[in-house]
C-alpha cells in the first residue's frame, strides 16, 4: 500500500466518523495537488428519498465559495486596467452608498471586508434592495480598520463587477474563470436549471429545541440566487480545478 492510499484510507474513516456524528447525509470530495487530480470520492447521499449517491459530479451550492469568483473577477479587470482597487466604490458604482464620518469605501475595503459594514440580512435572491439599502446605515469604524464578514458587501461587488465589465455576473464568471479552466459542469449562478441535478441540503424538522440525532430531516427551502456573495453551483471534479488554478498562482490547463 502506498503512502497516498494509506492517507486516502484515514481521510474515508474520518469522514465516516464525522458524518455519522453530524448526521451529515452526504459530502462530495476532491483531492489534488498542482498538477492533477489525485482522487475523486462520494459519500452518502445527494438525495435521501430518491437514495441518490454523492458522486464526484454531484452539483452543490458553494455558497461563500462563490466570493471568491468575484474577487478574481474584480482582480483580472484591475490588471486589464478598468478599475482601481483603491478608488472609492463610488465611481464605479454611483447609486451605492453609506452613511459614514470617515473617508470613502474602497473597492479594496470591500474585498477584504473592512469597509465598516455590519448589517445584511440576506432578504431576497437578488441582492438589490439589500445593497441599494445601505443608503440608510451607518458604517461602524473607519474603513480598513477592522475586519467584518460581510455578505451584502460582495453582493454590492458583484453589482459593482457587472458595471464595470459591462455584462452580467453570469457571464463574467462563465468567460473569466469557468471557461478557461474547463468547469463545464459548474453553474456561474445558481437557477432553475441548477436544481435538478444539485444535491438536496437538509436541517433537522424541529426548528424549535436543539437538534438530535433521533429527529427526522426536512430539505432546506431553495430558491435561485445570482448575487455576489454565493452565486456559484460546482461539483467536486469541477473544484478540483479551481484549486490547482490557485496552486498554480492563476495558471489554468496548458
Amino acid at each position: 500500500m502506498t503512502n497516498l492510499e494509506k492517507a486516502f484510507n484515514r481521510i474515508d474513516e474520518y469522514i465516516k466518523l464525522r458524518m455519522k456524528e453530524d448526521d451529515t447525509p452526504g459530502i462530495g470530495l476532491a483531492l489534488t495537488d498542482r498538477d492533477r487530480t489525485l482522487r475523486v470520492s462520494g459519500y452518502g447521499y445527494a438525495n435521501l428519498d430518491a437514495q441518490t449517491p454523492v458522486t464526484g459530479d454531484t452539483l452543490f451550492e458553494i455558497a461563500s465559495i462563490g466570493k471568491s469568483f468575484v474577487s478574481f473577477s474584480l482582480l483580472k479587470e484591475f490588471e486589464d486596467g478598468r478599475l482601481d482597487l483603491h478608488k472609492p466604490a463610488s465611481e464605479y458604482l454611483p447609486w451605492f452608498e453609506v452613511q459614514s464620518k470617515y473617508e470613502p469605501i474602497t473597492v479594496h475595503h470591500l474585498l477584504s471586508a473592512t469597509a465598516g459594514i455590519t448589517i445584511g440580512v440576506d432578504t431576497g435572491p437578488h441582492g438589490l434592495h439589500e445593497a441599494w439599502n445601505l443608503r440608510h446605515q451607518v458604517a461602524a469604524w473607519p474603513p480598513g480598520s477592522t475586519f467584518y464578514t460581510s455578505n451584502v458587501g460582495y453582493k454590492v461587488l458583484g453589482f459593482l463587477l457587472e458595471n464595470v465589465a459591462g455584462k452580467s455576473l453570469q457571464k463574467i464568471i462563465q468567460s473569466y474563470i469557468l471557461d478557461p479552466l474547463e468547469m463545464s459542469s459548474t453553474h456561474a449562478v445558481i437557477t432553475q436549471d441548477s436544481w435538478r441535478d444539485m444535491a438536496i441540503g437538509y436541517r433537522p424538522f424541529y426548528d424549535d429545541r436543539p437538534p438530535h440525532h433521533s429527529y427526522p430531516r426536512r430539505p432546506i427551502p431553495w430558491h435561485e440566487y445570482g448575487a455576489g456573495d454565493g452565486p456559484v453551483a460546482s461539483t467536486p471534479k469541477d473544484m478540483a480545478k479551481y484549486v490547482r488554478m490557485i496552486l498554480n498562482r492563476g495558471r489554468g490547463p496548458t
